[in-house]
Formats: C-alpha cells, structure tokens, sequence
C-alpha cells in the first residue's frame, strides 16, 4: 500500500511512526520545511517532496505518484510557533480542497494535545 503523508511536523511524526510499524507499506512525505519534526526527531532521514503545502503544490505529486491514500497531518502548530489568527482555517481548507478535487481518499488526520 502507497500512503502519501502531508506534513511531518508533530502530528505527522505519530503518524509516521505508527506506519513505520507495517512494513508493506511505502510512506512518500511531503512537507514545506526540508527538517521539520519528523526529521529532527530522527523518525526520518528525509522530506521525499519538499514543497508549500497547497492543493496547486500538491495534486501533481498526487497524480505523479499515485497513492492508494493521502493523509494530510498537517496542524496549525506545524505551519506557525505563533499564534496567528486564522491557521486552522487554513489548515481545514486546505484538507476540504483537496477531498473535492482529488481523485484518490483524502483524510485529514489531527491529534488534541500534543
């Protein structure tokens, strides 16, 4: 199974790390930041695609690679250490966009609390 992961950054790190667990699957990560948590933390080595996390950004890598599942982990925490007006907006409309334009599942996946 082909799982393309959005964001490394803290809620991408659980998720990679709970996949890490099923060998049979082939993780490809797409982050903006070439270290974000997941590399600093050493779950992984690298960012497979390092680009801004946009639905124009991210539909070619969709279609280039083909995954059986997207799983955008990207939260407010991971785009700003700061507490910016209106990031979860962002975030939120950026999962919405891709669901209705993607022709592969799309789930947006968030942890409360971390």
């Amino acid at each position: 199974m082909k799982i393309l992961v959005v964001g490394a950054g803290i809620v991408g790190a659980k998720v990679i790390q709970q996949l890490k667990k099923n060998s049979e699957i082939d993780m490809i990560i797409v982050d903006s930041r070439e270290t974000p948590h997941s590399v600093e933390e050493g779950i992984i080595d690298t960012i497979d695609y390092v680009v801004e996390l946009r639905p124009v950004e991210l539909e070619p890598i969709i279609k280039e690679i083909k995954p059986d599942i997207v799983l955008v982990t990207t939260s407010p925490q991971d785009i700003s250490r700061s507490s910016i007006p209106g990031l979860e907006i962002l975030v939120e409309a950026l999962s919405i966009e891709l669901e209705s334009t993607s022709k592969v599942p799309i789930i947006a996946v968030s942890r409360s609390g971390l």
